[in-house]
């Protein structure tokens, strides 16, 4: 570890972020906003696994039956019928990302910014401001597995497509940088 990362890192979390990003010459916003989405992906796909069931790798187990009230897997899906189960579990882990984005965002990635407006209606702001990235993700999933394409992956492909339009709203929107001004 490089000494200055080792010194930042004895702060915590925090400070190791704030090292890493000095050194990569990135905003050290955009660290935190890439470490968040990051988590966000990975309780999409703990998510989407629990609830549709279908094991990413050989050696975990079918949890479909976990939760039994959902409609069957649809091997046979097509764009003409779609796999219900897929839509109603990508929709749930899409909206458990969200809320955890919007917590670690409000808590951490821009805390510093000025917050207006109450925190319910700053969350119903960034729902919005990002339903188009969960819909890319949910519509790739969905696209992309009646291609055969395994569900995990295909959210990768809508993941990537989706966060050049959460930066920007989420950084120029809601928790935009208010620009001070000196005379």
């Amino acid at each position: 570890m490089q000494p200055e990362l080792a010194t930042q890192a004895d702060q915590g979390f925090m400070g190791a972020a704030s090292a890493l990003a000095h050194r990569l010459h990135l905003p050290t916003t955009l660290l935190k906003f890439l470490i968040v989405g990051g988590v966000a992906f990975v309780i999409y796909q703990i998510f989407l696994y629990l609830m549709y069931g279908e094991p990413p790798a050989s050696f975990l187990p079918d949890l479909s039956g976990l939760f039994w009230f959902l409609p069957e897997r649809n091997s046979d899906a097509d764009l003409s019928h779609p796999d219900i189960r897929l839509l109603i579990s990508s929709i749930v882990a899409v909206e458990a990302a969200v809320l955890f984005q919007f917590t670690s965002h409000e808590r951490w990635t821009f805390r510093h910014r000025e917050r207006r407006g109450w925190l319910g209606l700053r969350f119903i702001k960034f729902n919005v401001s990002s339903i188009v990235s969960p819909i890319i993700i949910v519509v790739t999933t969905i696209v992309l597995h009646s291609l055969s394409v395994s569900p995990y992956l295909s959210s990768m492909v809508g993941v990537l497509i989706g966060f050049t339009w959460n930066w920007t709203m989420t950084s120029l929107v809601i928790w935009r940088k208010h620009r001070t001004t000196g005379l």
